[in-house]
């Protein structure tokens, strides 16, 4: 049997009681907007850039980690499922850690992010409060939980994930470490096996056609 009590250890200590704050996101520069016009925020340094990315990591790592807990009465395969999508979301956050650690130490912590690509960080964090608010109200059932992990695995998270991928190669190179290339590798590598085991699961536990074409398109959306 799933031991639920052990996992949601796991989930309190290495995911909930981290200190970080939903809407931490306060960049320092803020770009005047005309009357009626959207304001907009530039992330102008890489240290805000993998900051940010970090905090939606983690921010995944606890929705998913919470789906186990509140779906792991359907079926012990379902809750070891959105376990190791918890888990594998929490890797991503060390790796990004680690990306960021490198690339400070090799570019400088105010170095600029140059040729970020144009995403929209609001977007970004205002789809995740939705799905926070949807999980949070314990009635979310399997198939809208496939829907929210549909929803964040083609949001774009990803375009800002590939981005920071090219910047720590581009460390790794001007440090002389290429031994390190192997996390990069570990990276794209855990990027492809995150989505096929969402895909494989969508397949196994949904088992509607709508929801499986849309899994199987992620593999698509990530292949760019």
């Amino acid at each position: 049997m799933f031991d639920y009590l052990s996992f949601y250890c796991f989930a309190a200590t290495s995911l909930l009681y981290l200190p970080v704050e939903k809407n931490f996101i306060v960049l320092k520069s803020h770009v005047p907007r005309s009357a009626g016009a959207p304001e907009r925020y530039l992330l102008v340094t890489l240290t805000e850039v993998f900051e940010t990315c970090q905090d939606i990591e983690l921010r995944q790592a606890k929705l998913y980690a919470a789906l186990s807990l509140i779906l792991g009465d359907v079926d012990e395969r379902v809750a070891r499922f959105w376990e190791q999508m918890s888990t594998e979301e929490w890797q991503h956050y060390m790796l990004v850690d680690f990306g960021r650690s490198l690339c400070t130490q090799t570019l400088g912590r105010d170095a600029r992010a140059s040729g970020l690509p144009d995403v929209s960080i609001l977007r970004i964090t205002d789809a995740l409060d939705e799905h926070e608010k949807k999980i949070d109200s314990g009635r979310i059932t399997l198939n809208g939980a496939f829907e929210v992990a549909i929803a964040i695995e083609s949001s774009e998270a990803d375009t800002i994930y590939m981005y920071l991928l090219s910047t720590i190669r581009k460390a790794i190179y001007e440090s002389k470490q290429i031994y390190l290339m192997d996390r990069i590798s570990q990276m794209e590598k855990g990027m492809v096996a995150h989505i096929d085991l969402l895909v494989d699961a969508t397949r196994r536990f949904s088992k509607t056609p709508d929801l499986v074409r849309r899994a199987q398109a992620l593999k698509e959306h990530h292949a760019h």
